[in-house]
């Protein structure tokens, strides 16, 4: 199964990776089909296999994560107190991906710790990652606010 491939769960054990693989759930959606909307309690943790989700946080402005690269990770909330999705994701076209049920992910975690905190430290480098992309965005419309308008 494609998750043996994704950084999230590269140097695990494969007793463990054939654990959090049988959890995992394929999962195929049309273009304009919403995964989850922001504020929804967060229960999977997704995984893009082919296609592009765009994830959004839309408050006061718009800011957007396009995700179109197999591999990259979404739904995190689902891990994380409060397990609160923090943005809406939707399927820009079709697209194929991974849904891992976040209770029973966690459960994994607690029987294997070392593991679990391994793959928690990968994800905090996906988060670290969008927050900084998050803060360029801001400081981008903030310098686009500040030009000045002659016409």
């Amino acid at each position: 199964m494609f998750i043996r491939e994704t950084d999230l769960f590269s140097e695990l054990p494969s007793h463990i990776i054939d654990e959090i693989a049988s959890l995992a759930v394929e999962e195929i959606y049309p273009a304009g089909h919403v995964l989850f909307r922001r504020g929804e309690t967060a229960d999977s943790l997704y995984i893009l296999e082919e296609g592009a989700v765009d994830i959004t946080i839309s408050e006061g402005g718009l800011v957007s994560f396009p995700l179109t690269s197999s591999g990259d990770v979404f739904g995190w909330s689902a891990l994380v107190e409060p397990n609160r999705y923090t943005a809406t994701a939707e399927c820009m076209k079709e697209s194929k991906v991974i849904r891992i049920d976040g209770g029973r992910l966690m459960r994994v975690f607690e029987k294997h710790p070392a593991e679990g905190l391994h793959i928690m430290r990968r994800l905090c480098g996906v988060i670290a990652s969008r927050l900084s992309e998050s803060y360029k965005a801001l400081m981008s419309a903030r310098e686009e606010s500040r030009v000045a308008s002659y016409g």
